[in-house]
């Protein structure tokens, strides 16, 4: 029964106050953020996407919740839902733009990733559709 402030936690599940009764943030569930991400995918006209997420909480509960979001909203198709792995092996950033790469007809990536891994993913722009 110790009161906690987080100022990074956006579990959805954190919300439950049956469960985190004395759980506060500063900042909205992830929830909202993957709300936004499909105002602004259809605001930008797309309705055909991909979605790339870091292995865990974070990143995989995100793109659920913009996956739910999606099919709430109508009217946008998931290409492909790539993951980065927890810990990824050399090579594996260019693989996965190889993979998305792979449905070049997609008009974006929806990325819910951690820094380091976004970081670590190279630009597209030197890779041909395939």
């Amino acid at each position: 029964q110790m009161p906690q402030i987080s100022y990074a936690s956006t579990a959805p599940e954190l919300s439950d106050r049956g469960r985190y009764e004395f759980f506060s943030r500063v900042v909205p569930p992830d929830s909202y953020q993957a709300q936004a991400m499909v105002a602004l995918v259809r605001a930008l006209g797309w309705k055909y996407v991909s979605t790339l997420a870091s292995e865990g909480s974070y990143g995989e509960s995100g793109v659920d919740a913009f996956l739910q979001s999606s099919r709430e909203a109508g009217g946008l198709c998931i290409a492909q839902s790539i993951k980065i792995p927890r810990e990824p092996r050399a090579g594996a950033y260019a693989q996965v733009v190889q993979r998305l790469m792979e449905t070049s007809t997609a008009r974006g990536v929806v990325i819910f990733a951690h820094e380091d891994d976004i970081r670590s993913v190279p630009s597209m722009d030197q890779y041909r559709p395939v």
